[in-house]
């Protein structure tokens, strides 16, 4: 049907083309607010929630275990209190203001649908931090900028790590708006497991892995939140088995009356943490030390983090390709195109304000759509962390709940993530997953100590370029796709030699010293091979070796020596029914 076909004024459209023009009109008596907007909103509002103060958490414990691994007091305790400062008053603003972005386009974008269309049941988007890649932000860009600028006065040490990873975050909006026309592009043409592997790996590491460990420091608090993360997230076929919306709470609720009930063995006593409370109020509530546009002088730090930011801009842009072409299947067609220009521009705005945190379309339209929410739930969302964030209230907040109960919340929303992606990838794929997600096992491995060359070969730069890029090729050659498994092991080469994968290269082309995981061309720099320090040139030489393998295997395959290649991507068509849960996407 057409149901704007021929009226004056109007634009012709086909129902459900998805071409929402970008400045497009608005239905002005489309009901936006609903009953189901009330329901929507605390999930939306504990989606974010969970992960910023988990990702918040992992941000200020940064320039502690810099200080751990250094070992040399170099970071002191006055840096690291600078550093929260900065996280508190420069931070979290750049945050509200990306988050009132989104959340208002994506009402906006629901208003032009419902005029576009002439209907009056559209559900807006949800949208917020990019769970994940908050902690990528935090580990593998705001930790090694932390060693860099160990020698700085504490002050300094804060404002250099920021505007660091501020521009850093930056340019991954950038890329995450070269989604719109690169996005097809990219997904025809990589696995699906490739795809979700560096975000799999991040969510099995950092969501999941490392908060399981948390909770078993304080098990007293933790038995009874972990156990609902299962019971309210993973049971009944993921959907839960309590009232829709409660889990969240009842995971924060339990941990925080634990919490203050004495339960914890390492919080301190209760006058110490009121103490905090206090502290946090009187330090942040009612100001903010926002400096739009200073947070971007740091572009000098980006180039060694190019292999960090844009896998996770390609797999965000094309996770909300995946989510827009879901809320199709439930009739509200948007502009795929729009929604990840508003994803790259959110980020990108927050970090001229301060954010270092990208921001994403969630999985949970389907959830949103089906409770009868419209657009005022987004709306709602934005309001609320823009207030919290803006007036400091956030950092009293974060001391009041459990950080326990939090890290259960993110294990749930970290297996989730691994057990999407396995969802999505074909069943001969799945050992290929896997071994995308060694590489961020080997990283945290090496920021516990492990020194063995492998560990560090693997882990440096945090191993997310290596988790896509070895993933892909082993795809294809599960696949027998040769030709393809041979221009990724020359792409795989090039990125050696230049530090973008295995950037162990400590000695420069001039003799200097380089970091580990930086920008870097790698050479043989010892008198004899075993002698040599820099270890990316012998993956070039490696790959290269694997490029002739492909390619001597295509030609056989050409001569009819071997099987046909499989090219479907591994991509399954339908996820499992019910895999739909509580909490965020990637």
């Amino acid at each position: 049907s057409n149901p704007r076909s021929g009226l004056p004024g109007r634009l012709t459209m086909v129902a459900g083309d998805g071409k929402v023009p970008i400045f497009g009109k608005i239905k002005k008596d489309y009901p936006f607010f609903m009953r189901g907007d009330l329901d929507a909103f605390p999930a939306l509002f504990f989606d974010n929630l969970s992960s910023l103060l988990g990702i918040l958490f992992a941000m200020i414990f940064v320039p502690v275990l810099a200080s751990i691994i250094l070992g040399d007091g170099r970071i002191s305790g006055a840096h690291i209190g600078a550093f929260t400062d900065m996280i508190f008053g420069r931070m979290a603003p750049g945050i509200a203001i990306a988050l009132a972005f989104g959340n208002v386009c994506y009402s906006w974008m629901a208003w032009k649908l419902a005029y576009y269309e002439d209907r009056d049941d559209v559900t807006a988007l949800p949208y917020g931090i990019n769970t994940p890649a908050g902690f990528v932000m935090a580990f593998q860009v705001m930790l090694p900028l932390c060693f860099a600028y160990a020698d700085s006065a504490p002050e300094e040490f804060a404002l250099k790590v920021w505007q660091g990873a501020c521009s850093a975050n930056f340019v991954g909006g950038l890329f995450e708006i070269s989604g719109f026309w690169l996005g097809n592009i990219i997904r025809d043409n990589s696995s699906k497991a490739a795809l979700y592997a560096p975000i799999a790996a991040v969510g099995f590491v950092y969501l999941a892995y490392v908060p399981f460990v948390a909770v078993n420091s304080e098990p007293i608090i933790g038995i009874l939140p972990f156990a609902l993360a299962f019971t309210g997230f993973f049971a009944n076929g993921g959907k839960g088995i309590y009232i829709r919306g409660i889990s969240s709470v009842l995971v924060f609720g339990v941990g925080v009356i634990l919490k203050w009930a004495g339960a914890g063995k390492y919080d301190g006593t209760q006058e110490q943490q009121v103490a905090t409370i206090v502290d946090a109020f009187y330090s942040f509530a009612g100001k903010n030390s926002i400096l739009p546009g200073v947070s971007l002088l740091g572009f000098g730090d980006v180039g060694n983090f190019i292999g960090v930011v844009f896998p996770v801009a390609l797999q965000s842009f094309i996770e909300t390709m995946e989510n827009v072409e879901a809320a199709a299947e439930k009739g509200d067609h948007y502009n795929v195109m729009e929604a990840m220009i508003v994803d790259g521009v959110g980020t990108c705005i927050g970090s001229v304000f301060g954010s270092v945190i990208p921001t994403t379309v969630y999985i949970g339209h389907a959830r949103h759509k089906i409770i009868g929410a419209r657009a005022s739930y987004s709306l709602l969302n934005a309001a609320t962390y823009f207030v919290l964030l803006m007036a400091g209230i956030f950092p009293v907040l974060f001391y009041f709940v459990d950080p326990i109960s939090v890290g259960c919340i993110l294990i749930f929303v970290g297996l989730m993530i691994v057990q999407q992606s396995f969802d999505v990838s074909a069943p001969r794929h799945y050992p290929c997953l896997c071994v995308g997600l060694f590489c961020l096992i080997a990283d945290q491995s090496r920021l516990n100590g492990d020194t063995r060359i492998g560990v560090i070969n693997l882990g440096a730069g945090g191993g997310i370029m290596a988790s896509l890029i070895i993933t892909q090729i082993i795809c294809d050659l599960t696949d027998c796709r040769f030709d393809r498994a041979a221009l990724y092991s020359l792409i795989a080469c090039v990125f050696s030699e230049f530090g973008i994968m295995h950037g162990n290269n400590p000695v420069g082309i001039n003799g200097g010293s380089v970091g580990l995981g930086e920008l870097a061309v790698s050479y043989s720099d010892g008198a004899t091979y075993e002698s040599g320090l820099n270890e990316g040139w012998r993956f070039a030489v490696a790959y290269a070796m694997l490029t002739v393998f492909c390619v001597g295997h295509w030609v056989m395959q050409k001569f009819g020596r071997f099987p046909e290649a499989v090219k479907d991507n591994g991509v399954v068509e339908k996820p499992a029914e019910g895999k739909e849960t509580e909490v965020s996407k990637a």
